[in-house]
């Protein structure tokens, strides 16, 4: 393919989907959470793991169908556009790829930079973090013009060394757990149930972005869906497997360092060596998460260019390498920008629930286009029971939804409000200067 075409080269398989999905979802979260859940729900703590396990199951059926439905480059950007229009998919095209992407990728790189700063203390300096972050911005950025299945080699290097690693950790752990650590009796309190459950959910966001690189999947009628299915199967057993694990020899002395359980799990397995060997396993997969999201993100700016929602010029392909070289750089420069300056501290408040507004856009896509469309498609992933389906999500993501703060929620709001407003002020200047401009005269 060249840039006549417009089109991305098809490259991915259902590997790399798969490997998106744990390489996003197993992030820094993982580290920490065990602890969490634990000082709130003690030996029951696992009820939360299913609980958002069924959330997530439920979204991945939805997301499922309609990656297959819509095959197309975006994720849920373009699930939401073709759904319900221009408006609403400048709403989330900007929601998705600046209120999730430069934000996450800000918080991501610093927080890369403090885990080295614990063993080197030069990353605490300004310049030292600046250079930093310049290299791996540059570095992703080189791979991802080079071509998606050049940056996918650095991803799957850098999520399957986090994901072998901890399946040692945990293959170990599990030969000596104690019963008594694990077992209870009695349910715990519904409120605190749900306190927990919702604690992980924010772990869990973000795998569904390995959807936005549909376009370059090769069939991805077929592998978009049931990587993404399978990835996030495996994600949520490993997140109960490892909190399995954790609490099972840990048990009570796990609140001793809350700030890292599985470091004292692998403490006392390895000693000494094993808490080292687990800081450098957590910069692993911080360093995981943040590759995928920049190489990914710049997918959703093209669909959205592509659509023009946003300016032409993002949807711009490499001659000779076939990808969205201008959305590449530009969201390179951004996503530096923000994380030297630190001006993503001040927005990070609208990551959650701009996940949360792109989730349910995607839901109630799934449901529309299911209601346009009776008939089934021969080969396309369809979801049994998926209006029955569809509800129940919309329910689970509006209990959710509402435990946000006060300033979450305006915050969101407020984000949409304005966005509405640029579009129609956009589009009106739009409208205003094709009106304007003299017919063209025939011949």
């Amino acid at each position: 393919m060249t840039g006549k075409t417009n089109e991305l080269k098809q490259e991915l398989g259902l590997g790399a989907v798969i490997t998106n999905v744990l390489s996003i979802s197993i992030g820094s979260g993982i580290f920490l959470l065990p602890a969490l859940v634990y000082a709130i729900l003690g030996h029951g703590s696992i009820l939360a793991y299913i609980f958002c396990g069924i959330i997530f199951l439920s979204l991945g059926l939805c997301f499922g169908e309609l990656s297959s439905r819509i095959p197309d480059t975006g994720g849920m950007y373009v699930y939401i556009e073709r759904a319900f229009g221009p408006m609403a998919g400048f709403i989330s095209n900007i929601l998705y790829w600046f209120g999730v992407g430069v934000l996450a990728c800000g918080a991501l790189m610093n927080a890369l930079a403090d885990i080295a700063a614990g063993y080197f203390p030069i990353f605490e300096e300004t310049a030292t973090r600046i250079l930093f972050f310049a290299g791996i911005v540059a570095l992703t950025a080189f791979l991802n013009i080079k071509g998606i299945r050049d940056s996918m080699v650095l991803i799957k290097i850098l999520t399957w060394t986090k994901v072998i690693a901890l399946m040692i950790l945990v293959s170990i752990a599990l030969t000596r757990i104690e019963i008594g650590n694990i077992s209870w009796q009695g349910f715990p309190p519904f409120a605190s149930v749900g306190e927990a459950t919702l604690l992980l959910i924010f772990a869990f966001l973000g795998g569904e972005l390995a959807l936005a690189s549909s376009g370059e999947t090769k069939n991805a009628s077929r592998n978009a869906p049931l990587g993404f299915l399978i990835g996030v199967i495996l994600v949520v057993l490993g997140f109960s497997t490892i909190h399995l694990a954790a609490q099972g020899v840990l048990g009570e002395s796990m609140l001793e360092n809350p700030e890292a359980p599985l470091a004292e799990l692998a403490k006392a397995l390895f000693g000494e060596a094993g808490f080292i060997l687990v800081l450098i396993l957590s910069f692993i997969a911080v360093w995981s998460t943040l590759s995928s999201i920049l190489t990914l993100q710049p997918r959703i700016i093209f669909a959205g260019a592509k659509d023009r929602l946003i300016p032409p010029v993002l949807a711009k392909i490499h001659p000779k390498y076939g990808t969205p070289y201008i959305a590449i750089l530009f969201l390179a420069i951004l996503n530096f920008a923000f994380a030297a300056t630190g001006s993503f501290r001040y927005l990070l408040v609208l990551v959650t629930g701009a996940s949360l507004v792109i989730y349910f856009g995607a839901v109630l896509s799934f449901l529309k286009l299911r209601w346009n469309s009776k008939s089934q498609i021969p080969g396309q992933f369809f979801v049994p029971a998926g209006n029955l389906l569809g509800v129940f999500t919309l329910i689970l993501l509006a209990w959710v939804f509402f435990q946000l703060s006060k300033t979450e929620l305006l915050a969101i709001g407020g984000s949409i409000f304005v966005l509405a407003a640029l579009f129609l002020l956009l589009d009106f200047l739009k409208k205003r200067k094709n009106q304007s401009s003299p017919p063209l005269k025939t011949l």
